[in-house]
């Protein structure tokens, strides 16, 4: 089937003289239109297609074929104005319910040059949206039914099948489903036309608002009852079809067809009883229909600010180089920033791995719900090959132009990973600590909010004596590798992990925003005690201090004595690789000073807006 856009559309229906189309002055009321012929009666015959029968020859529940009493039929001519609605009686329905004749009077036959036909039958007549000047054109609303058009042949009217039929049954808790057309390609709109004329490489298509989806609320889904759902024209589907169920607005479960799929039109395809064969609707992401977060740059840390289908190309971090490799997706843990039990899936509700394009897809709860979780690419064995945070801030993240903490450009209003601003003047709240980062590691750990572990749902995070190498970091982004007074790693120069004036493969900040700079002309990072120093101010009771307008909450840090959370002492983290020469802010109530900090330790991070 071929479709395109509106633009086109229009243009293509101004080639064919404003075809079906609203026509301007020159319509049929204007100076240059004949004056039309009397109108004409005559006895009509209407013949009912053949569909395709399925296996087994049993056509489904729903498929037409025969005419009943109160079947209504659109006849036009040129004008829409002339189109006469033609509703069958039972005496006009010969025996076997296939054909049926009635007289009609009002007909306005259209003549034209290029072929025979001079009158066009459209069913049924409730779907028929034929606009003012209708040429040979027969147009259709969208909805759930059979359509159906023909030409004349003397006084006889064949028509031709317009729609293509999927059936199913399947038995669970939802009352609706949606059938899209992976890849972007667009299978309904609120407008179908054809073309239908005695040639049949005539025949032309044409969809309104094209959309790749196709609604549906009537389901039975008992288990029992066959669903048909007919689609306008044929299907060619190059990359597959989903099919989703939902309950109250939220898919559930579904399926996905990845092959090239194609369905004639008049073609019957029965996927028989798909109770069994379904799996969470959560996972099976289109990446046609998400929406691109990384159109920016590529990052590790995306921000969600709103619900809905999101996608990014599996680059490794900041950079051009390409997972591959990659089988499937998972979601390795999420934390709502608290000590809240925590449901899984609260925070990010479905994602998956598209090989074929190569993007990594997610998805949010119809209702947002504020958190952090990690989502990673494995292969085929379960060996991670990269990993991404996704962070949904419950406020909006801000930037601030603070000199006493970057010399130049903007800092973020809070440390990576937390849902709101700590205040000074209030106790700080949970949800304001953010994550906490071994030096040079991409990935987040969840804290500590207070003197307790965040709540996390999925992979517990865990710690194990190291070194380790940087490429097993990536394959293990849930384990602390600890070691005493020393690196966690032993395989790369700590320069490549991050930096202070630009942004590498392993920086952990969202687009837009890099490590800071350890810039010893800014108080924060050049001070070694609050004491008499206005630019500081610290609250004890509320566990927070700032610098200038920043408010820094005392997260807590790492230990790289085990790999446990230690509560009485904090970091925040520069971009500078070098632990001997101050690459870290620590603090507590009683110390506040840069200082080397061993990088097996974790702290938090505040990022700057990048260069």
């Amino acid at each position: 089937m071929k479709t395109i856009d509106r633009f086109a559309i229009l243009c293509a229906l101004a080639a064919a003289v404003m075809a079906c189309g609203e026509k301007p002055s020159d319509g049929p009321e204007g100076p240059d239109v004949p004056v039309e012929e009397p109108a004409e009666t005559r006895t009509l015959t209407f013949v009912l297609p053949d569909f395709q029968a399925g296996e087994g020859g049993v056509l489904p529940a729903g498929i037409k074929t025969k005419w009943v009493a109160g079947d209504q039929i659109v006849v036009h001519g040129e004008y829409a104005k002339d189109q006469v609605t033609v509703t069958l009686d039972a005496g006009d329905i010969a025996g076997d319910g296939k054909t049926a004749s009635k007289t009609v009077e009002g007909l306005r036959p259209y003549k034209r040059d290029d072929c025979s036909s001079v009158l066009y039958a459209s069913y049924p007549a409730s779907a028929v949206n034929n606009l003012k000047h209708c040429f040979f054109y027969s147009a259709f609303k969208s909805g759930n039914i059979q359509l159906m058009a023909a030409c004349n042949t003397g006084d006889t009217f064949t028509f031709k099948n317009l729609s293509s039929v999927i059936t199913f049954k399947v038995k669970g808790d939802y009352d609706s489903y949606s059938f899209t057309a992976r890849k972007d390609v667009s299978i309904d709109g609120s407008l179908y036309q054809v073309k239908i004329t005695d040639q049949e490489s005539n025949l032309k298509q044409y969809l309104e608002n094209p959309t790749p989806t196709i609604m549906r609320t009537e389901l039975k889904a008992d288990g029992q009852t066959e669903n048909v759902l007919f689609v306008q024209g044929g299907l060619d589907l190059p990359g597959g079809y989903l099919l989703r169920f939902y309950k109250n607005g939220e898919a559930v479960m579904g399926m996905k067809e990845v092959d090239a799929f194609q369905l004639n039109v008049g073609g019957i395809l029965d996927l028989g009883d798909l109770t069994d064969i379904l799996t969470p609707a959560a996972d099976d992401i289109d990446p046609g229909l998400a929406t691109n977060v990384d159109n920016v740059e590529s990052a590790n840390c995306y921000v969600i600010t709103e619900a809905g289908l999101y996608k990014f190309k599996a680059y490794k971090g900041y950079s051009e180089e390409m997972v591959t490799g990659g089988d499937h997706a998972e979601i390795l843990w999420e934390t709502a920033g608290n000590t809240d039990p925590l449901e899984p899936r609260s925070i990010v509700k479905g994602v998956s791995y598209d090989a074929e394009s190569n993007y990594v897809c997610f998805q949010t709860p119809k209702t947002l719900k504020p958190g952090n979780a990690l989502i990673a690419v494995l292969d085929a064995d379960e060996v991670v090959l990269w990993s991404w945070h996704i962070w949904i801030p419950a406020t909006p993240v801000t930037d601030v132009t603070e000199p006493n903490f970057a010399a130049t450009g903007q800092v973020m209003s809070r440390n990576l990973g937390a849902l709101v601003d700590a205040t000074i003047a209030a106790p700080t709240p949970a949800e304001s600590f953010g994550l906490l980062y071994q030096w040079g590691r991409k990935d987040p750990f969840p804290g500590l909010c207070g003197d307790a572990p965040m709540a996390v749902a999925g992979e517990a995070v865990t710690a194990a004596p190291g070194p380790v190498t940087v490429a097993e970091s990536i394959q293990h982004p849930t384990v602390i590798s600890f070691v005493e007074s020393k690196d966690w790693q032993n395989d790369s120069d700590p320069s490549t992990l991050w930096l202070e004036a630009s942004k590498t493969l392993y920086d952990p900040c969202p687009p837009g925003y890099m490590m800071p700079t350890r810039n010893k002309s800014c108080i924060f990072w050049s001070g070694n005690s609050i004491a008499g120093d206005a630019a500081y101010s610290l609250n004890e009771a509320n566990r927070s201090f700032s610098v200038g307008s920043l408010v820094f909450p005392l997260t807590g840090r790492i230990s790289d004595t085990d790999g446990s959370f230690v509560t009485d002492y904090s970091i925040v983290w520069s971009g500078r690789w070098d632990s001997g020469t101050e690459n870290g802010y620590g603090f507590s109530t009683s110390e506040w000073r840069n200082r080397g900090n061993i990088r097996s330790r974790g702290g938090a991070v505040r990022c700057v807006t990048k260069n």
